[in-house]
């Protein structure tokens, strides 16, 4: 991803994030979605940060951001990891404009959502996951395979977010 496309792809937001097919939020609403850690982060305001932080006329010195780690267990079983990163945002009212950034450990999520994310910056990496995403985060899905924002783990997995989302900006 080029430099002028990480200044102005902003990350999607939550609400951004809710707008899929029926389908797939009826498969996500079978999902049995628990928190497992929450882990937080302060990271310092990197340059690019200060050159966006001019152009939407705030001033950062610390970015706060928590990470939410979750087991999601879909109506077959099967149990993958969901990770959720944001900053939070204390206005109770207005959590659907947060930016998020998501990650799932299944294959769907790999060759359907990874690429799409990756090009909003919406994608949670880390070494670890950039290894175990390889090429599906730089190169575009095959024409046959419909990209996706979310596959249905990590739909259920916002969802819960979106549920909580007052109890756990009142624990923080």
């Amino acid at each position: 991803m080029g430099l002028l496309s990480s200044l102005f792809n902003r990350p999607y937001t939550i609400g951004e994030l809710m707008n899929i097919d029926a389908s797939r939020q009826d498969r996500a609403g079978r999902c049995i979605v628990e928190l497992e850690k929450t882990y937080h982060e302060l990271k310092k305001e990197t340059i690019l940060d200060k050159f966006r932080s001019f152009f939407n006329g705030n001033s950062l010195i610390n970015i706060y951001y928590v990470i939410f780690k979750l087991k999601v267990t879909s109506d077959t079983g099967t149990k993958h990891t969901v990770f959720i990163k944001l900053n939070p945002d204390f206005n109770l009212q207005n959590w659907s404009n947060n930016r998020i950034k998501i990650y799932c450990d299944c294959s769907d999520f790999k060759y359907r959502s990874a690429y799409k994310l990756q090009q909003h910056n919406s994608l949670f990496l880390n070494d670890k996951l950039k290894i175990q995403l390889g090429s599906s985060i730089t190169d575009s899905p095959k024409n046959k395979s419909k990209i996706t924002l979310l596959c249905k783990h990590s739909f259920a997995a916002v969802n819960w977010l979106i549920s909580n989302y007052r109890a756990l900006m009142m624990t923080i």
